[in-house]
């Protein structure tokens, strides 16, 4: 879909949200919260915390097969510095494959199965991202994917590679070859909680563009008992970057909530020991994260929240963030 026609899917959005039109089921999701950011400076902003308008649908094929596509646009309500329109969608996962008894596969640009293997432990996904501390959480294009139908009712296999399409890296080299980057994951139980109790994953990938020369080894694990949900991550990167930098890093996220009626408690503390500066807003060589919130039900499909988190990295520098948002999906 060419960009100047994307007003016009958006309009249709939303005349008629969350419905199937000429096959296609149009959703999305509006997620802003008005936050105090203090780093060197303090700053209260509204920010966008990965708005999103899709499209995506399926196909009845023969030989017991389906046509499967995507198409996800990050948008931004909060338009930053009085953007032009072009500003307003980032892309997210697009693809397009074919699904049968003998799994799924995808061709375009996607999460890799390393990011999706954390499931949904990380309780505070896009307002205070993990991505703050630790690596991994990539979205790939180029990518060929393949996740096989769950076995023994229970485990999933996700692969994918990166395809070099012929891009030449900051050191002048080709990434041509069928498979210049690798991530893979093995999954098992539910992450919502809700054919099992738990969840769990282990995850490696290697040579993502995103991570150039790096390796990742990613452990996770989920359980729920009652109304309380517990979560756990750790992984380890290591490698060489393009500046020739030896880089190695061990981060952990724990993570609880406890919810009770409309209301949810949560907290989640992430470690990591980068050797070098990491790329989220407390950049440093490693650091820590704590954050509490509480989210209150207004109805299946909105909430609203607030939200309090305090850091530090290991040169000292502090990030404290606080704020009050709202959810709507459709």
């Amino acid at each position: 879909m060419k960009r100047k026609l994307l007003p016009f899917a958006i309009a249709a959005a939303v005349a008629v949200p969350g419905v199937a039109l000429a096959e296609a089921t149009i959703y999305g999701k509006l997620n802003v919260s008005l936050r105090n950011v203090d780093t060197s400076e303090d700053i209260w902003e509204l920010e966008s915390h990965a708005s999103r308008l899709g499209f995506k649908g399926d196909a009845e094929l023969d030989y017991g097969l389906s046509a499967i596509y995507q198409l996800e646009y990050e948008i931004s309500p909060d338009q930053e510095d009085g953007g032009s329109s072009d500003d307003v969608f980032k892309q997210r996962d697009i693809f397009v494959g074919l699904k049968g008894s003998f799994g799924t596969f995808k061709v375009g640009n996607m999460d890799t199965p390393l990011k999706k293997a954390q499931g949904k432990v990380d309780l505070f996904s896009d307002v205070v991202d993990m991505n703050i501390l630790l690596d991994g959480e990539n979205r790939q294009d180029n990518a060929l994917r393949y996740t096989s139908p769950k076995f023994a009712d229970m485990f999933t296999i996700d692969t994918m590679i990166e395809v070099g399409d012929g891009a030449t890296d900051e050191d002048g080299n080709e990434r041509d070859g069928l498979t210049e980057g690798t991530s893979i994951a093995l999954i098992a139980g539910d992450k919502k909680y809700k054919a099992q109790p738990f969840y769990a994953a282990l995850a490696y990938e290697n040579d993502i563009t995103e991570n150039k020369g790096i390796s990742i080894i990613r452990a996770v694990a989920g359980y729920k008992i009652n109304d309380i949900t517990l979560g756990a991550l750790y992984q380890q990167s290591e490698g060489e970057l393009e500046s020739n930098e030896d880089y190695d890093d061990d981060g952990f996220l724990l993570s609880a909530a406890y919810k009770m009626d409309k209301v949810t408690f949560k907290g989640q503390y992430v470690s990591s020991d980068q050797s070098v500066d990491s790329k989220g807003p407390i950049d440093g060589e490693g650091g820590e994260m704590f954050t509490l919130g509480v989210d209150y039900k207004l109805g299946k499909k909105t909430k609203t929240y607030v939200y309090y988190g305090d850091g530090e990295n290991d040169a000292d520098a502090e990030l404290t963030v606080y704020g009050l948002g709202l959810e709507h999906k459709f």
